[in-house]
């Protein structure tokens, strides 16, 4: 017999195997006398988590994450400490004993009603389904081969059909449930003395949370009155809240537990959801509808760190859109916005435009602030003066929010290639300083003979570095790849001649201008000849350096996105994501976690 609370979690602990458990949503594989393995609560390509099985503790050396099994439930199912306490005993077959939190008569009684609401739910569902084989549901069947959904998507996704007022309730009732429990899990209601389902005549769609336990439906009716209501969900339960619940959550763990996960779709529909994964998009989901939760949001980054919205075209998609988007990026996630064309949800897309159109779609997903700045256009005649100018002003309100020197500068760049107005009056009215100004690029000099391209950032980003190894300055990291980050011929031919010269002195490179083009002697004296100014040092070098770099690699990026839209290769996506990361850190100035 336990004789206190801390005999009860030793006895709990002691029951559940944490690498079983863990080995669930990440896989592990053993190297000694611990397991090792991707962090399930961040995302990283090399793994950092470890899970000790004679300790039964996990840590994470990339984030920090760390504790036992039940800081584990806690923090991947978004539960609080009660609730990952009843799973675990649950599945060790122990009862939470009235003293531990949880416990007790009326803790006892919570989770038997829980569990009876849930069995009822499961029960009702294998009705719905089961319908669908009936002639009953001839029109429901007509519907769904007409949407294209065959037989292997109906039994993923359980999709079924209510084909009368009484009949689930018959079922139910002959399965030992009574009316007042069906009313209590949102599937009847009595009217003048006589019980109904409420989804009478349509067809169903089963809401399953990431345990696997159906806990609500979607219903959509078939019939063409336009006063009826397309769709209907189940109300507010002890079992059902549809802000906590994700439509799909269940395949998406299925899928993550099989092959991992490198980013979620969310949508706003069942039937969007469903045509995404007979695409093969099989990590979408719906939020329940539009108003997406900081909850969902923090069950989806227990599954990925990035997400992609692909809400409607319309007008309400874009607004739900832009509230997604933040309640996305608050909880942390890498988010960004398929935007879709001329109105249309993801289900049109692809029965339109296929499903190479929408992958291209997600290869070239605008960002959260400028999709936010898009949207704005969108809403300002830019032809006209003083539409113009309040256009800009709403568009700097929101990059002043951002952060990051380096983003604030590059969409600030966007609006005045909108707009014309120059750099100076747009920090004006972000209110930035000099001081807090975004970091500008280097401005040296004009060379002895400038060239007509010779005014961009990146063009006297590639002078000032050329410079730099022409001159052998000692803030110079030769390690660094330099042949990457030059795009032209002239710029890899002397900056190969630099690096095998460095140790002569490259000044001294005279005999090279007769072997040279016209366009690599004018670049050769540029470098040669470059004067540099007080302060021209470390800093502006590793700033001109990174400045390349992300050319460099939004480069390597456009060129994937193309390939992508040709191909339709997911391993083209997952290195374009891989890009993005690499952007974002070089962005944040070499910071993965900024």
């Amino acid at each position: 017999m336990r004789e206190n609370n801390l005999d009860f979690y030793d006895e709990l602990l002691a029951k559940t195997d944490i690498v079983k458990l863990i080995s669930a949503y990440t896989p592990l594989t053993r190297k000694g006398a611990t397991y090792w393995g991707c962090c399930p609560f961040h995302h990283e390509k090399t793994p950092s988590f470890t899970v000790s099985d004679q300790k039964q503790v996990y840590h994470c050396f990339g984030c920090g994450a760390s504790g036992n099994a039940i800081t584990f439930v806690k923090n991947i199912e978004s539960v609080d400490g009660s609730e990952a306490v009843k799973i675990l005993a649950r599945a060790a077959g122990l009862e939470v004993p009235s003293n531990v939190r949880g416990g007790g008569a009326d803790g006892r009684a919570a989770a038997e009603k829980r569990e009876r609401l849930h069995a009822l739910l499961r029960e009702a569902a294998m009705r719905y389904h089961s319908n669908l084989s009936t002639p009953a549901a001839a029109k429901h069947n007509e519907y769904l081969a007409a949407r294209g959904i065959d037989k292997e998507l109906i039994t993923k996704f359980g999709l079924g059909a209510s084909v009368s007022g009484s009949d689930v309730i018959i079922h139910l009732k002959s399965k030992g449930f009574t009316e007042s429990e069906m009313k209590e899990a949102g599937i009847a209601e009595n009217k003048a003395g006589n019980w109904y389902d409420v989804f009478y005549d349509r067809l169903m769609f089963p809401i399953i949370d990431a345990f696997g336990s159906v806990s609500g439906f979607g219903g959509r009716t078939l019939k063409p009155d336009p006063d009826f209501a397309k769709y209907r969900n189940t109300s507010q339960t002890p079992v059902f809240d549809k802000s906590r619940l994700i439509y799909g959550a269940n395949l998406l763990k299925k899928r993550k537990q099989r092959s991992g996960l490198d980013y979620i779709i969310v949508c706003e529909g069942y039937m969007d959801v469903i045509a995404l994964h007979k695409a093969g998009f099989d990590t979408a989901v719906a939020s329940m509808g539009t108003a997406l939760t900081f909850a969902q949001a923090k069950q989806l980054k227990n599954f990925c760190g990035r997400v992609y919205i692909s809400y409607d075209g319309d007008a309400a998609g874009q607004k739900a859109t832009l509230r997604g988007l933040d309640i996305l990026a608050s909880a942390g996630l890498n988010v960004k916005v398929a935007g879709m064309p001329d109105g249309l949800d993801p289900d049109d897309v692809i029965k339109k435009r296929g499903r190479e159109f929408y992958a291209g779609l997600l290869a070239n997903a605008s960002t959260l602030t400028a999709f936010k700045i898009e949207t704005l256009k969108k809403s300002f005649d830019l032809t006209a003066p003083d539409e113009k100018s309040k256009f800009a002003v709403e568009a700097v309100k929101v990059i002043k929010s951002l952060e990051n020197p380096v983003e604030r500068e590059e969409y600030l760049s966007l609006v005045q290639k909108y707009t014309g107005y120059s750099m100076a009056s747009l920090l004006s009215q972000a209110g930035i300083t000099d001081a807090a100004a975004p970091a500008a690029p280097p401005v040296p000099p004009p060379p002895a003979k400038p060239k007509t391209d010779g005014g961009s950032k990146d063009a006297k980003a590639r002078l000032f570095v050329l410079a730099c190894l022409a001159d052998d300055a000692p803030f110079v990291d030769y390690a660094e790849d330099f042949n990457s980050l030059f795009c032209g011929e002239a710029e890899k031919t002397l900056c190969e001649y630099f690096l095998q010269n460095k140790a002569q002195n490259a000044k001294s490179a005279a005999p090279l201008y007769n072997l040279v083009s016209d366009e690599q002697r004018e670049l050769l004296d540029a470098a040669l000849n470059y004067e540099f100014m007080a302060g021209d040092g470390a800093e502006k070098y590793a700033d001109c350096v990174r400045i390349l770099k992300i050319g460099a690699i939004e480069k390597k990026k456009n060129d994937l996105a193309e390939l992508f839209g040709k191909t339709n290769d997911l391993q083209i996506l997952k290195r374009i994501n891989e890009l993005d990361e690499r952007l974002l850190k070089e962005k944040n100035g070499g910071n993965e976690n900024e």
